[in-house]
Order: C-alpha cells, then sequence, then structure tokens
C-alpha cells in the first residue's frame, strides 16, 4: 500500500518547561480485558488511560478556565509557596500529598480534591468514574450517583508516583514539551451519500451538497469520482459553478476552504429507467494545509442534510453514518415542502425497519422533529439498541413520499405528480450526541492514511465488474492513538433478495456477518478490540462476499482514510543529573535537526532557550544525561511518525531529527523551543498509587 505524508509546521511556540520535583512515573495498566464482557469495557479502559496520560502530562492552566485558577489562587487552593497552575493536577496533586503533615492547617489534601474533582468532571463528561489515591476516595472523586460496584470486572488505569524525602538537596532536573499551534498537511475522503428519485413521468431531481472544509484550507491537490444510479438516466454536475462530468475529474483549482456547493441534475434517459440519482463510489478527495488543529466531526459532517428538489415524485435519502464512540441520542430535524408522508427507517443489511411515520400538510413549508425518545422506542421494538448503532457504521434512510415495499424488497415511490423539497443548509439536519472513545486534547493532532484506489486488491470469483473479496493493508505509527477507519464503497448486485453471506473484518474480528447490504456505500468503524487498528503493525482489513454472482464489490472504485492521532507533546520525563550541556556557561541551544517532506531530507536549525546558544545537532544530544536533550528527543520522537528508523525509542542512535531519520516537521523562522526552572518543589515521602476507574451503566 502507498502511504502518503504529511509535513506538519509548528506556527508558534514549542514550550519545554523545567521543573525540579522530584517524581518518578511507572504507568501500570492492569489488563483485566479477558473479564469483560463487551468490548464498550474496552473502550472504557482506554479513556482511563489516556485521562491519567493527560492529568500527568498538561499544566491545570490548560484544562481550567482563568477565571476558576484565579478563583483557586484568591481562596488559596492553589498554594503558590508549593504548586503552580503550570504544574499539571498530578504533580500538584502529588506534591499536596507529600506536604500534608509538614502544613497540617493547609488542608491540602482536601484542595486535591477540588482540583482533581472539577478536573475530572469536566474531561469525563457523560461517563461514570472513581479515581483513589492510595486506598482514599471521596465524593469528590466520583461522579455524583456512580456506584462501580453495580459493574463489576472495570478494568482500571494505573500510575505509581514514587519520589524523594522533602526538602532533600535536588537531584536533578525534569522537562517537558510541547505545541500548542500547527500548520499541517491532511487528506480526506468525503463521501456522497446516496439520494434517489423515480425516473418515471418525466421527472426532474435536483441535489445540492454542502461540502465544508476549514475556511484556511490551502488545497494541494484534490478530485472527484461522480457515479450515477444506473446508466438510464441523464446527469448534469457543477461544483462551485464549475461543470463535471460523470467519472473522475481533477477539481484541485476548484475546490477552496470554507462551504464548497456540489450541484447534480438528473433525469430519465429511457422507460427502463426506475429511479436515479447519485450511485455508490460517488466520493470527492482532498489533501490540503490548514492552521486548524480542529478536525471535522462526521457526526456533524454527515449531520447536515443536503437540498432536496424532485419535481414530480417521493425521494429516497439514504444516510450512511457513523460516529467514533458510544451514542447517547440522536434526534431529527426536517423542513419540507410539498411532502405528504415522512418515514424514517433504520437499514441493517438488507433489511429495513420503520422508525416513524408521520404525515404533514403538502402546502406551505413543514417543520418536522422526530425526537430521540421516539428512535429509542422505534429501536427497542425491533430488538435494537444504540449500542448496536455504535460498533460501526449504520443506515438511517429517510423516505418522502417513498416506502420500503418487503414484497418487491425494494422503495418504491408515489408519484402523485406534485414538486416535493427538503430543505438543506442546516435547515434538515440528523444531531447525533455521542461520548467519544478517544480522548482528544488540545494537542492532538489529526492525520490520516488514505487508502487509493489502487491501494484496494481485489480477489475472486469475480463477474464483470464485481469480485467477492476487498482487502487491504494499513500500518499506523507506534506512538498513533487510533481513532477510526472510513471507506466509501462501490456495490453491485443483481438480486433484491441475496442470500449470500457478507462479512467484514479487520485483523480476524469479524464485526458485520450477516446477508449482503445491497445499499452499502460505506464500511466504517473504530477500535472495538486492542486486536484492531494496532500502532506498529500491518492491520488487514477484509470485506468478502459468499456469493459474487448476487453480490460483489466494484473493482477499482472504493478507496478511503485511516484516521489517527498524534500527541504533540512530550509529558515529564525521568530526573536527570544536569540541565544542558554547557550550563552555567551556555542558556540555551542553536540546535541542527532534519525533516523529510516526503520526496526530500532538509536541514534546519531552532533555537532552544535563552542566549548564549551552544551550537549543537540532533546526533550531539545525550538523552542519558541531560533533562533538556531528552525532552526533545521525546518530543521529536512523536513527531517522526512515517518512517521513524527506531520507532518509539529517542534514546538510540540514529536520533529522531537526524539525517538518517528525519522528522516529518518542518519548524519555521520565529518557533523556539523554550524552558524555565520551576524552583526546588518538595517530592514525596514515599510512592503514592492512583487508581481510576471508568465506565457506563448499561
Amino acid at each position: 500500500m502507498r502511504r502518503r505524508g504529511f509535513v506538519l509546521t509548528l506556527d508558534a511556540l514549542l514550550s519545554l518547561l523545567l521543573i525540579m520535583i522530584f517524581v518518578s512515573t511507572i504507568a501500570v495498566i492492569e489488563n483485566n480485558v479477558g473479564t469483560y464482557t463487551t468490548y464498550m469495557r474496552e473502550q472504557e479502559k482506554y479513556i482511563a488511560e489516556d485521562t491519567l496520560t493527560l492529568l500527568r502530562s498538561t499544566s491545570l492552566k490548560e484544562l481550567v478556565p482563568p477565571q476558576k485558577i484565579q478563583e483557586w489562587l484568591a481562596d488559596g487552593t492553589l498554594n503558590t509557596t508549593l504548586v503552580s497552575p503550570d504544574m499539571s493536577p498530578l504533580d500538584i496533586v502529588s506534591t499536596y500529598w507529600a506536604t500534608e503533615l509538614i502544613y497540617p492547617s493547609a488542608n491540602l489534601r482536601h484542595k486535591a480534591e477540588i482540583i482533581l474533582g472539577y478536573v475530572l468532571n469536566r474531561t469525563l463528561m457523560g461517563y461514570n468514574y472513581e479515581l483513589m489515591i492510595n486506598n482514599y476516595t471521596s465524593p469528590y472523586l466520583r461522579k455524583t450517583g456512580s456506584n462501580s460496584s453495580r459493574v463489576p470486572n472495570i478494568s482500571p488505569a494505573t500510575l505509581i508516583l514514587s519520589g524523594y524525602a522533602y526538602n532533600q538537596t535536588p537531584r536533578g532536573y525534569m522537562a517537558r514539551a510541547y505545541l500548542t499551534k500547527a500548520t499541517y498537511r491532511r487528506q480526506e475522503i468525503i463521501g456522497i451519500q446516496r439520494v434517489l428519485a423515480y425516473c418515471g413521468v418525466s421527472n426532474t431531481f435536483r441535489v445540492e451538497a454542502p461540502i465544508r472544509l476549514p475556511d484556511d484550507a490551502s488545497i494541494n491537490s484534490a478530485d472527484i469520482r461522480l457515479v450515477a444510479r444506473t446508466s438510464a438516466q441523464y446527469s448534469y454536475f457543477e461544483l462551485n459553478n464549475v461543470t463535471l462530468p460523470l467519472g473522475t475529474s481533477d477539481i484541485t483549482n476548484i475546490l477552496h476552504g470554507g462551504l464548497n456547493v456540489l450541484e447534480a441534475t438528473f433525469t430519465p434517459a429511457s422507460w427502463y429507467c426506475y429511479e436515479m440519482g447519485f450511485g455508490s463510489g460517488s466520493t470527492l478527495f482532498a489533501d490540503y494545509t490548514t492552521n486548524s488543529l480542529s478536525v471535522e466531526d462526521p457526526a456533524t459532517r454527515y449531520g447536515e442534510l443536503y437540498q432536496l428538489e424532485s419535481d414530480r415524485t417521493g425521494i429516497y435519502y439514504l444516510n450512511a453514518l457513523f460516529v467514533p464512540g458510544n451514542i447517547t441520542e440522536i434526534n431529527i430535524h426536517l423542513e419540507t415542502e410539498g411532502v405528504r408522508d415522512i418515514r424514517i427507517y433504520y437499514s441493517y443489511g438488507s433489511y429495513h425497519y420503520e422508525l416513524v411515520h408521520k404525515t404533514v400538510p403538502t402546502t406551505g413549508r413543514q417543520i418536522v422533529d422526530i425526537t430521540n425518545s421516539e428512535i429509542v422506542s422505534a429501536l427497542a421494538s425491533y430488538g435494537f439498541t444504540y449500542e448496536n448503532l455504535s460498533r460501526t457504521y449504520f443506515k438511517l434512510i429517510i423516505a418522502l413520499d417513498s416506502w420500503w415495499d418487503e414484497s418487491q424488497r425494494r422503495f418504491v415511490y408515489d408519484t402523485t405528480p406534485r414538486r416535493r423539497i427538503l430543505y438543506g443548509y442546516g435547515a434538515s439536519r440528523i444531531e447525533i450526541k455521542y461520548i467519544p472513545r478517544v480522548l482528544v486534547t488540545q494537542y492532538s493532532i489529526p492525520l490520516s492514511i488514505f487508502i487509493d484506489y489502487n491501494d484496494i486488491t481485489y480477489n475472486g470469483p469475480c463477474y464483470g465488474v464485481r469480485c467477492a473479496e476487498m482487502t487491504f493493508d494499513y500500518t499506523l505509527p507506534e506512538n498513533a492513538k487510533p481513532w477510526y477507519v472510513d471507506i466509501w464503497t462501490a456495490i453491485q448486485f443483481t438480486t433484491f433478495t441475496p442470500d449470500a453471506t457478507m462479512t467484514l473484518s479487520e485483523n480476524g474480528y469479524t464485526f458485520y456477518d450477516y446477508y449482503p447490504d445491497i445499499y452499502l456505500i460505506r464500511v466504517a468503524y473504530t477500535r472495538l478490540t486492542d486486536t484492531m487498528m494496532v500502532p506498529g503493525r500491518t492491520n488487514t482489513f477484509r470485506a468478502y462476499s459468499t456469493d459474487a454472482y448476487q453480490f460483489g464489490f466494484r473493482e477499482g472504485e472504493s478507496r478511503g482514510v485511516v484516521n489517527y492521532f498524534i500527541e504533540g507533546y512530550a509529558g515529564y520525563g525521568d530526573v536527570f543529573p544536569q540541565l544542558l550541556q554547557g550550563y552555567p556557561r551556555y542558556k540555551g541551544y542553536n540546535l541542527t535537526y532534519w525533516y523529510y517532506d516526503g520526496s526530500s531530507t532538509y536541514q534546519r536549525q531552532i533555537l532552544i532557550g535563552d542566549p548564549p546558544y551552544k551550537l549543537i545537532t540532533v546526533d550531539d544530544l545525550d538523552p542519558q544525561r541531560y533533562a533538556v536533550d531528552d525532552a526533545i528527543l521525546r518530543l521529536f520522537n512523536n513527531l517522526n511518525y512515517i518512517n521513524d528508523v527506531n520507532p518509539d525509542d529517542w534514546k538510540t542512535s540514529p536520533y529522531d531529527g537526524s539525517q538518517n531519520n528525519p522528522i516529518d516537521v518542518d519548524l519555521p523562522e520565529g518557533v523556539k523551543i523554550a524552558f524555565a526552572s520551576m524552583g526546588e518543589i518538595p517530592g514525596l515521602f514515599k510512592p503514592i498509587t492512583i487508581t481510576l476507574r471508568v465506565w457506563r451503566e448499561q
């Protein structure tokens, strides 16, 4: 598989903060996965691990609003004699724990509870949690109303914090580094949903699909593939008022940042036409550069509905949806005109379950709301819950004067001659609320691996353009935080009632095994088990049909992306005997490093600390002895995510950022790595154990 690189340009300071709090960290994850009864428990374990990492590596002032920091400074919750808002929450707690016996009247343990309780409540919204320090907990450290005894076999994440006796001579230095802003390159696939109308009685069907990119997006390359539902239709397309043909077109000079609009007009070409519109495999690819670290949420992108207008018949609107988390609520808001019957279906495999049927006047603009309680109740009547929808992609069909005919095994349309409109551009929407399975911080950099047409292998038996098997491999960086896989698929079927079986799996774990989905346009999934989306190894996706004559995958017409994050920070490391090379004569470095842009390697320089600067190269750094050297290389290790010679090992030559192992980041002029000493912060009398349990009561 061809992997395409990403070049990041850091626009702002990478701050490297020095602190003399002598605390080393050993992460001990208690793996009780074998006792979990569902994959949901594994997701909760990941959240607990990520949360402890966040609490250990991110300063308090970056997790708490400024007004709350000021309040705590004013009332003494933050005792500036001992701690600082620049410290992480767990560093503050460990300091308070170490000194509570020395300052008994300061009530330091209670202040630690207040701080941790506030941060946990903000960070773990939607989850139950319980945090224990050694064997101590309190109402501040538990979600109100939660009771872990009701949910057995919760696998916790644990940190052991160990240090030195209070008021001892300082033993050395610790450092952390992080980035706060970046300009980087992103690649995305945007799928075109399947929208159809009946062909007959001289109908004309119009579609306007909004496509949104970051406002500052600079397009490097882009293309679009437009597929017709049938050859018995005429199709006319425009993107941003530029005409496009069927098939694949280069749109690099047409696409832009902000709102783009794809317009389509369909009319019947012959009496053999049954329904017309977009066919499966219609996708847009964009490679662009942006300053925004906020990535488009799939629930938001595909929740904004298209503007649809059918002159004389009903409309079918298939929404292939996915959220990388646990769904808690779905609400649908529609604004229509000329429509009488509105039906919502949940589609699973080749079966369609009617959830809601509402009748509205056909005159004037009508507003229809389908509430979460209506959807939950209807799903339950068929034996489904939101957990079923949360596992992978799911389909909600909006049928406007159309309905599923079980006898024909297809949708049929009301042909009463009347113009029907679904208003889009935010007027009509599907709103999905969910609890993310991946904890995203302000330092999380969203990246992706593009799976192009020729990265996918097809195996027989094949009948014409469709084959029984579709598979591809990908490899995530060692330090990647997996998010989700998103494949927009192209299929073909010869019967509305296939009796074959379709399976979808990754690394041998099957997450779909049922009748073929004859309206399959998308496959999306997140990390459902530890064996999926594994960083640092080859992962294999496989889609298979037991009878390709009935149902198969169109060769060379599917593509997708694998989405993941890397963390743009390096947390506090070990304690080192020295600050930096040549200190105190030198107060900083003028560092030479190398970066790779996907085709060539370039030499660059960056200033670290304050003058006078010591001239030094990455190869000269000593991560065994100097705190600053160690922090630089740990950060560079995070930013070397394409072809790292020694993944997840920053202490072994060739170092990350060296000529033989360049990073994938270009630090422009004006960017500087700074560090500062925080003074002598007391350490711990003895190690303490911090344990976090996270769960949702089913």
